[in-house]
């Protein structure tokens, strides 16, 4: 293992072999700070952008001493349905709402066929390197989980979720991570002779497992179910003693770690058994029906953007839009109801929100670019010998695939789609035989000029891609410390600095403009709570908020349009339409405010009065009104809670003297006696 470190620099693709499971871990590293409220992902692609670059600028530098051109035997880039489905990326660009974000994606998707392509120019000792690393990578995320999930606070407890969430569970693209690393190792542990290396991948495989089901992840526990079973048929057509006592061996452990998981202690009883999860009713499992709710937005979006999608990333930027076409057309569901205090981010099925954001034809180059590499895997299988790691290999993508249907990561974080892309190049290798290279030396010609050109283009992506995910990294940065930060005046130096960095920021936006709003400057703090809300920063709360600070900047006209707009959304919100009359009342229009009134009534009355009693009266006289009559709701039994909050922020301005006496002075006086 030591000579594989050796000289790195001068092996480029060993040491990107060598290099890149550690990137599995970017998203882990402590220290780094984060915001309270993040943005898109750029640990990992910028990890990985500064190593595909460092290699490709190490091979170009060998280029003049053996006096060609050329990286690999086989194609520089992906088949071609995969280059044309990430050139659709790129162009998407063009027509979306959030350039930022369509790039983001685009960027993703152009590093992992560079790291494709790569792979499968690799000699033998990098791909043995890769699997070293990631061996040792997946023991330090199953140890880590293990720990989280045994002696760590509750995956299922919310007040984790925002600033103290636990690193590993929950994750959202750790189970993906796991599951296919599980997959990959058991097909190496099946058919490796050496007796090591078949108990070090045996172990290893188990450890995933762990990992899978200590996520608490039930789609890719159910991806990794269904990949390992095909693997293991796979194993039986051909069966042999060798093999058939490896798997049951491995089966009896995968079982035992089942069985621990299931069984009730006191180290995890707060959380719920992945499989007690799949038993869960349909109709009353929230995050299902969260998860149909944002599938038939994603198809709203779609229905009025068909061909050409709203652009790659831009599905939250276009989420409002699709929420309010999906209450006007299914206006009895239960699902118009849910999460109007929630962000959205991603569809939760990554084919559903890439109908809505890259169209029909964007789905159907990437279907076809699945089609290739299925090709790609009956190719491979039909090769002589070493059909296991092989099958192995396309097990690990097929749980990824069926994972994605009801994930929120699948390849927007990059964890995973490393896994699957590193999968494919496992094949690829298989089919073009590259693995008996092993001297990187080896003058290799692309055949055509169609490849060289799209090889070119992928490369020179990933120079210009550091500085832009470095960017998005210091303004990341910087919106923590002014997060964090006790002074004002380096508060909002940093809030700016982090904007002229990263300008695309929308949750820097969204925090300064509530930084201006809460230190009284209201008509500053305007552009930037609009400008979150029409990026997507789109809850009720959000939409109150900008309607506050509208309100307080003298301009009571949109402060209606904006509630109007949140109202459109979020139909069924009795606070929001609640919210919505007062704001009509206050500018004369009485009729459409006991219109609007009477809307929340009929939804929630009790509530209702007790949201008019808020908004109108402020919290003492709200619980002093529901004190004498049952029939309104306490301040304490509204929903959301964050919109109360909000509401009572709002009220400051109006009842000047509240701040300091009634309830906020004996809750203020409380704080203090801790």
């Amino acid at each position: 293992m030591v000579s594989c470190f050796k000289n790195l620099h001068r092996k480029p693709l060993l040491m990107l072999g060598a290099l890149w499971p550690l990137v599995l871990l970017a998203p882990n590293i402590p220290g780094i700070p984060r915001a309270a409220l993040a943005s898109l992902p750029w640990r990992q692609e910028l990890a990985l952008t500064l190593l595909l670059t460092l290699t490709i600028v190490l091979l170009l530098r060998k280029v003049p001493s053996e006096r060609t051109a050329s990286i690999d035997r086989s194609p520089v880039v992906v088949p071609i349905f995969g280059a044309a489905f990430v050139s659709w990326i790129w162009l998407s660009i063009t027509w979306s709402t959030d350039h930022y974000s369509a790039l983001h994606l685009a960027v993703q998707w152009s590093s992992y066929l560079v790291f494709f392509a790569l792979i499968v120019s690799a000699p033998t000792k990098a791909i043995r390197s890769s699997f070293i690393i990631l061996a040792i990578v997946i023991w330090m995320l199953a140890i880590s989980c293990a720990i989280e999930s045994w002696f760590g606070g509750p995956v299922t407890d919310a007040s984790l979720r925002i600033g103290v969430k636990p690193l590993l569970r929950a994750s959202g693209n750790f189970g993906e991570i796991m599951g296919g690393a599980s997959i990959l190792f058991t097909a190496f542990a099946l058919s490796l002779n050496r007796r090591r290396f078949v108990w070090m991948c045996g172990a290893t495989a188990v450890a995933g497992w762990l990992g899978t089901i200590q996520s608490l992840e039930r789609a890719p526990f159910v991806g990794a179910c269904t990949g390992l079973l095909l693997l293991s048929v796979g194993v039986l057509i051909r069966p042999s003693r060798r093999r058939f006592w490896r798997l049951g061996l491995l089966g009896s452990a995968f079982a035992l770690v089942l069985i621990l998981h299931v069984t009730p202690s006191p180290a995890s009883e707060q959380d719920v058994p992945t499989v007690n999860r799949l038993q869960q009713s349909l109709v009353s499992d929230v995050n299902t029906q969260a998860r149909f709710l944002l599938w038939g937005v994603g198809l709203e979006i779609l229905r009025a953007h068909p061909l050409l999608g709203v652009g790659a990333n831009n599905y939250q930027v276009h989420f409002a839009e699709g929420r309010a076409q999906f209450a006007a057309r299914y206006p009895a569901s239960p699902l118009v109801a849910m999460n109007e205090q929630l962000l959205p981010i991603y569809a939760h099925n990554e084919y559903v929100q890439m109908l809505a954001e890259l169209g029909i034809i964007g789905l159907l180059l990437f279907v076809l670019f699945g089609l290739g590499l299925v090709a790609t895997l009956i190719a491979a299988l039909r090769a002589r010998g070493q059909q296991l790691p092989v099958l192995g290999a396309g097990c690990a993508m097929l749980a990824f695939a069926i994972s994605s249907g009801a994930s929120a990561s699948s390849f927007r974080y990059m964890s995973g789609g490393l896994i699957f892309f590193f999968s494919a190049a496992l094949i690829a290798r298989r089919v073009n035989r590259t693995h008996k290279f092993a001297d990187e030396s080896v003058s290799v010609k692309v055949r055509s000029t169609a490849s060289r050109l799209i090889g070119l283009c992928l490369c020179g992506v990933m120079p210009l891609s550091v500085p832009l995910f470095m960017a998005q990294a210091a303004g990341t940065v910087l919106q923590q410390l002014a997060e964090t930060s006790p002074g004002a005046q380096q508060a909002e130096a940093y809030y700016r600095a982090s904007l002229r960095v990263y300008p695309a920021n929308t949750a820097a936006k969204f925090g300064y403009g509530m930084w201006l709003y809460g230190n009284g400057r209201a008509a500053e703090s305007v552009p930037y709570l609009r400008d979150a809300v029409n990026m997507g920063l789109n809850t009720s709360i959000c939409y109150e908020y900008l309607a506050a600070a509208e309100d307080w900047a003298g301009d009571a006209i949109a402060a209606e349009q904006t509630l109007n707009s949140g109202v459109q959304a979020y139909p069924v919100s009795v606070f929001l339409l609640v919210r919505h009359s007062v704001a009509l009342e206050r500018l004369g229009r009485i009729s459409d405010a006991e219109r609007e009134l009477s809307k929340g009534e009929m939804i929630d009355p009790r509530a209702s009065r007790g949201w008019h009693q808020l908004i109108v009266n402020d919290i003492d006289a709200a619980y002093a009104a529901a004190a004498r009559n049952p029939d309104i709701a306490k301040p304490g039994e509204l929903s959301p809670d964050a919109a109360v909050f909000a509401v009572l922020k709002e009220n400051e301005r109006r009842f000047p003297g509240a701040a300091n006496s009634g309830w906020r002075m004996r809750i203020r006086s409380v704080k203090f006696s801790r």
